[in-house]
Formats: C-alpha cells, structure tokens, sequence
C-alpha cells in the first residue's frame, strides 16, 4: 500500500485518540463504510476539516503538531482510486484507511522525568 494512504490513515487516528478528545468516530466510520469513491473522498474531507480543531488540542496539550496529510497524500489517494474498478476494491480500501486510524499511534509521548519515569 502506498506510504500516502498510510499516512492518511495516520492523520484519521487523531480523530480517534483520547488524547484529542474528538472522538469522531463517525467520520472513520463513514470512510469505512463508504461504497464509492465520492462517499470515500467525502469522508477524508470531511475529517480533513477537523484539522484545525485537533491541532489546538494538540498544542494545549503540548504534543507535537498534528500530522495532516501531505497534497502528495491526497494525490495518490485519488489515483488509488482511481485505479479500482471493482467495487470490493474499493470498499478494501476504505476498510484499510479505517483501520490505520485505529493502528497504535502515539501522537503525544510522555515525557521522561529526571528521574528516568514517565510523567
């Protein structure tokens, strides 16, 4: 799978993490489930928008900033797509994208103390 997807999908885990308090499970859902490549586009669109938000979070929380996804990114989701003609294609690739939101990112690592634990 192309890095851009995965990076996609690692932009969604921030929607998703406790950290950020967003919990917009329904946008990771609606990729997930979405059966053409406009729901699919649709969906990243709609928690592209998110970004912004989760970004404040991020810096009042004093994480490091979020990792939207790059144009490159995008481009080479929309050739992915472009490529299916199969609609359970598609759908393997919305599965994917959602499940990488929910792969074991750590967007916001605890600091070591000077006494070598974590805070």
């Amino acid at each position: 799978m192309d890095r851009g997807i995965k990076n996609i999908g690692q932009y969604l885990s921030y929607l998703v993490d406790d950290t950020f308090e967003e919990y917009a499970y329904d946008v990771v859902d609606s990729i997930a489930k979405a059966r053409t490549p406009e729901e699919l586009l649709e969906g990243v669109y709609k928690a592209l928008r998110l970004a912004p938000k989760l970004q404040k979070k991020a810096e009042a929380k004093d994480c490091p900033p979020v990792r939207k996804p790059s144009p490159e990114d995008i481009e080479a989701l929309e050739r992915e797509i472009e490529n299916i003609s199969n609609p359970r294609d598609l759908r393997r690739l919305a599965v994917s994208l959602a499940l990488w939101a929910f792969a074991d990112w750590n967007h916001c690592p605890k600091e070591k103390n000077s006494e070598g634990g974590v805070e």
